[in-house]
């Protein structure tokens, strides 16, 4: 009772803003009975085809939101009046994977007529720096105490809700933002500004507001002495000293790990790695995945296998339906489907509410992995964690969490203790507004024991966060820290 009054209260929040004073400038408009249409058809999309839509926001409270948002569509709007509306529909799913984009002449009306925050940011912890400075204010590194009044924590909070998260991770949104993520959600959020009022730990500031090609420019002309640098490679791993073995597992996407220079194959990899641990007879294994923001399904598995005992990762993998109609009553409908036939029939059981259920299977069953490699490791296992670490690189930290496999460094993992909602998803393009929602099918939840906390992440047993000078210098503060201890 007291989650669903918490999601309620959420859903009230987000829709007694005014979404219509902003200045979007001369964006051309839709009228109302349209976007009324685009809205009924994301309501049944959500509904129907999201198998984790409700895994934290009850149903009536999605549904109340959902009504809301049409009492407030009581005149025409531009598209990115109705993206402020119906984003953080979207985004009470509390799924990452819950995608959404603007189209793309809407996507080139802002980068030709919006005017922004010139700032590139990171936060650290909740601290939030200047990076780049484009007004040419000599703003670098500066830590932002305010923004026009507002801190960056409650500016993150306001901003945040334009696109989704796992469940109630915080740490995530302050990492989505980082970047220039941060003055273009801004301007999706409050409009086109003049000026900022930007205050910093070194005094108050008032920063004009500026078009991507003036902020483009100042950055270039800025960047002319730094030089350009080599992708860096998503697998890598070093021996320090005659004890200690660093594993940095970057990504599990294999078209990434195809483009490194040197290791371009997970397994190949772990094998030469963990052969080399064990001939030198490692006494500490440190995997990095705090910028593994996942990838193909079944890697994380393989890097668990290597450090773990086979056990039943998911308690099930379930799909809420195969095939789904959307019908506004007025505009062509629209197919959403999940499976191809032959996942459909052979791994995969309908169930009696329609639903459909991953059949157990040596490969993408239901297990943590299909055997035992040849070299494994049963020592002692750190892992470094951060907002990005999601998706399988989460799952990853979750299977060593619940089976007490590992000691975890940095911050709060971006992806849910409890599982998350992906694999399939349908593309939906809302036929007037023209934006377009990513919905994952599968809802992947996972067999873990003692959650930290409900709808939290893997949280570290050291937290570490860097200083703005370690963020500068590239210094990876959860090795360093272990190293010291």
């Amino acid at each position: 009772m007291i989650f669903r009054l918490l999601n309620l209260t959420f859903c009230l929040l987000i829709l007694s803003m005014d979404a219509f004073t902003q200045d979007y400038g001369n964006a051309p408009t839709i009228e109302k009975e349209l976007l009324l249409r685009d809205l009924e058809l994301l309501h049944q999309a959500l509904d129907g085809y999201h198998s984790g839509m409700y895994w934290y926001t009850p149903k009536d409270s999605v549904d109340v939101a959902f009504e809301q948002a049409r009492e407030q569509i009581n005149e025409d709007l531009s598209v990115l009046a109705f993206h402020r509306l119906m984003a953080p529909l979207v985004g009470l799913s509390r799924e990452d994977h819950t995608d959404i984009y603007l189209p793309d002449d809407v996507q080139e009306y802002v980068e030709e007529s919006g005017m922004f925050l010139p700032f590139t940011v990171a936060f650290l912890g909740k601290e939030m720096y200047v990076i780049r400075d484009a007004s040419l204010l000599g703003l670098d590194h500066q830590r932002i105490i305010s923004i026009n009044g507002k801190s960056p924590e409650d500016l993150v909070e306001d901003i945040g809700q334009l696109f989704a998260s796992d469940a109630f991770i915080k740490t995530v949104k302050y990492s989505d933002l980082e970047g220039f993520s941060f003055a273009k959600y801004k301007y999706y959020f409050f409009g086109k500004l003049t000026s900022y009022e930007v205050k910093t730990t070194q005094g108050q500031f008032e920063v004009p507001s500026m078009s991507l090609d003036e902020i483009r420019s100042n950055l270039q002309a800025i960047d002319k002495s730094i030089p350009s640098e080599s992708p860096a490679e998503c697998l890598e791993f070093r021996s320090i000293g005659d004890t200690i073995a660093y594993l940095g597992v970057h990504s599990f996407d294999n078209g990434r790990i195809k483009e490194n220079r040197v290791n371009k194959k997970l397994s190949t990899f772990l094998d030469h790695s963990f052969d080399i641990i064990e001939k030198q007879g490692i006494e500490t294994v440190v995997i990095d995945v705090s910028q593994n923001g996942g990838g193909n399904e079944g890697n994380e598995n393989l890097l668990f296998s290597y450090i773990g005992e086979n056990y039943q990762k998911y308690t099930r993998v379930r799909a809420k339906r195969q095939n789904l109609i959307l019908d506004n009553g007025t505009d062509k409908r629209i197919k959403l489907k999940t499976f191809g036939w032959l996942e459909r029939l052979f791994r995969n059981k309908k169930m009696p509410d329609g639903s459909y259920e991953r059949k157990p299977h040596p490969k993408h069953g239901l297990m943590a992995f299909d055997k035992k490699p040849e070299h494994s490791y049963a020592g002692k296992v750190f892992v470094i964690i951060g907002p990005v670490t999601y998706s399988g690189g989460s799952e990853f930290t979750n299977m060593c969490k619940t089976t007490n496999r590992a000691t975890f460094i940095g911050q709060e993992t971006g992806g849910g203790y409890l599982g998350n909602t992906s694999g399939y998803s349908a593309e939906l393009t809302l036929p007037h507004s023209g934006i377009t929602i990513d919905i994952p099918a599968l809802q992947f939840e996972m067999n873990v024991t003692n959650p930290p906390k409900i709808g939290r992440g893997v949280l570290p047993d050291y937290e570490v966060i860097p200083t703005i000078e370690e963020y500068l210098e590239g210094v990876n503060v959860g090795l360093e820290f272990l190293l010291k201890r």
